[in-house]
């Protein structure tokens, strides 16, 4: 497969360099007008003018100096225009969508005045997030106060939009050292990556190469992909034995070529692709049990439980797939959404698309069978604005068949942003979560708790198969520090429950609650990264858990629930074409 790869690496980058350069449709006159200049203003994270406290000042300078700003050539590598070519306002808007997309800035202005010479110039004025990351994540549970994890990232190293990692990344069962580089700007407007690091398990290595999809103006995108690595996937007992969690240890390897060609007109387009893939997964070793410290393990006591010998079948499968999608978007700004006061630009319409396939009876190894099956994958996400309000709804849905329907995942997701002009300073969020697994032949369980449940439980209470979960917030924006930073409050409630299923130690519960309040911290003023302080009380009873996390509920990184992502055979689609 190798071999295969380099040729197709080599052949995508000769036959893209034309995409490179969108405005094709550059003719010998120019209807609107041409543009003559582009100014291009790349502004730092903190403005120590915005502020009159002398100390606040003497900071932002300091951290000012910390952090290199985004380099003008690489704004301007990621325009779909330039000097000399036409004007034309939907490139326009899609560039600023495109620098948008970043998260290590955000667009202030982007706008075309006329030069009074037949022509337009154009202003880009961008502004900086912090771009280095610490990622804490301190939870008190029962009276102990935990560092769960701390990861340091670079997202913009040197100001040209490189992401660099070197972190250790401790977190329950995963243990992971790693050096990683990724950059945006790969021979042109390719996306490249490569990481390599150890884990619990083992090692890993992860590469791979995209040109997706260049917003709502480029016809073609191609991806190749290679990664290998073993960890452990944690099984939570939650009582059931003398043990906590029962750690399996898995090696994967995974290979992909995939390209696909858009249809139609920018916004009302049709994606048509297809996708080869190898994937082999493994398990090398035994299952082994945790009592609560993740370094110090024993061999599993006992007999495996027969749900846990069904979900651990080693398999080798080289798969054929055909992806068709649709897509249906325009844009619009608001404020607020995610944050406190940041404007993001926000997309709204449909995407549906549908991807059927085949294994084929190809690239044997003695490490694991070849499946013979047919296997398929739907996704839908839908956004929609009421009036100042918001809906949002997203399904994934993936399944093989082998003689029987096995490895059904679904996920769905309904969000509501509610929002009316009475009371301006007031965001209600309502989120209903489904996820559920059927017949599943790989490592798979779902938990009511933790962080991205409900908050008042710990991360392991209440292991299943099918869960439903709902979400209902008051974000409130107060009126100050205006110069300094955004700051809100949050009144919040969490309420769901869970069914065994067939999953190993999985339980049938009631519906548990919680109820809670926090702190929203945004610095500097108007960025989009919010800090979360939450003290969640359960209904039942019992001790209160103290998180600090960042937003977890956004519409721009998507509505997923990470136990069923894990739990995925089956990772590409007309959708990941665009990323």
């Amino acid at each position: 497969m190798s071999l295969v790869a380099a040729a197709f690496y080599a052949f995508c980058v000769s036959t893209l360099s034309a995409q490179d350069s969108l405005n094709s449709r550059t003719a010998e006159t120019c209807p609107d007008g041409v543009i003559s200049s582009i100014d291009v203003e790349s502004q730092t994270i903190y403005d120590p003018s915005s502020t009159s406290v002398a100390l606040l000042a003497w900071t932002y300078r300091v951290l000012d100096l910390m952090h290199i700003n985004t380099r003008e050539a690489f704004i301007r590598s990621e325009l779909l225009f330039q000097e000399g070519d036409c004007f034309d306002s939907f490139l326009m808007s899609e560039s600023e969508r495109l620098l948008d997309s970043h998260g290590f800035m955000y667009v202030e202005e982007m706008s075309a005045q006329v030069d009074g010479e037949g022509g337009y110039s154009v202003q880009v004025v961008t502004r900086d997030e912090w771009s280095t990351k610490i990622d804490v994540g301190p939870t008190f549970d029962e009276g102990s106060l935990n560092l769960e994890r701390f990861q340091v990232t670079e997202e913009n190293f040197l100001g040209n939009g490189i992401f660099a990692e070197f972190t250790r990344y401790v977190r329950r069962e995963t243990s992971t050292q790693s050096v990683g580089l990724r950059t945006p700007r790969f021979f042109g407007r390719s996306d490249a990556g490569v990481a390599a690091g150890t884990s619990r398990a083992g090692r890993f290595f992860d590469h791979y190469w995209r040109y997706p999809f260049v917003g709502e103006a480029g016809r073609v995108s191609v991806r190749e992909g290679y990664k290998r690595g073993s960890d452990f996937f944690a099984y939570s007992a939650d009582g059931a034995e003398p043990f906590d969690q029962v750690l399996v240890p898995v090696s994967r390897e995974e290979v992909e070529l995939s390209g696909a060609y858009r249809f139609g007109n920018p916004g009302e387009s049709i994606i048509l692709g297809g996708s080869i893939s190898r994937d082999v997964l493994e398990f090398r070793s035994s299952p082994e049990v945790t009592f609560g410290d993740f370094d110090v393990r024993d061999p599993l006591p006992g007999a495996q439980p027969l749900e846990m010998q069904r979900q651990l079948s080693p398999y080798a499968a080289t798969r054929i797939a055909l992806h068709f999608g649709t897509r249906r978007f325009r844009y619009m700004d608001y404020t607020g959404l995610d944050d406190l006061r940041h404007t993001q630009l926000t997309a709204l319409g449909l995407f549906a698309g549908v991807t059927v396939g085949k294994s084929l009876n190809l690239f044997h190894t003695d490490r694991a069978p070849n499946e013979d099956d047919f296997f398929t994958r739907g996704h839908l996400s839908f956004t929609h604005p009421l009036g100042l309000s918001l809906v949002h709804a997203s399904g994934t849905v993936e399944a093989r068949y082998d003689e029987v329907w096995r490895d059904i995942l679904a996920d769905a997701d309904v969000a509501f942003y509610g929002r009316t002009s009475v009371l301006a300073s007031h965001t209600l969020f309502v989120r209903a979560t489904t996820s559920g697994g059927w017949n599943t032949h790989l490592p798979y369980q779902l938990v009511l708790g933790g962080r991205a449940g409900i908050r008042s439980l710990t991360e392991d209470r209440f292991p299943g198969g099918r869960m439903l979960r709902f979400v209902f917030e008051d974000r409130i924006m107060l009126p100050w520090p205006r110069e300094t930073a955004d700051l809100g409050i949050t009144l919040f409630s969490d309420l769901g429950r869970i069914w065994a299923g067939d999953v190993p130690y999985g339980v049938t519960t009631d519906w548990k609650a919680a109820l809670g309040f926090g702190l929203r911290i945004g610095l500097p003023r108007n960025t989009r990264n919010i800090w979360r302080t939450d003290i969640a009380f359960p209904v039942e009873g019992g001790s209160p858990v103290f998180r600090v996390t960042l937003e977890l509920n956004k519409l721009r990184d998507g509505f997923v629930t990470e136990d069923v992502g894990r739990s995925r055979r089956f990772n590409v689609g007309p959708e990941t074409f665009f990323y």
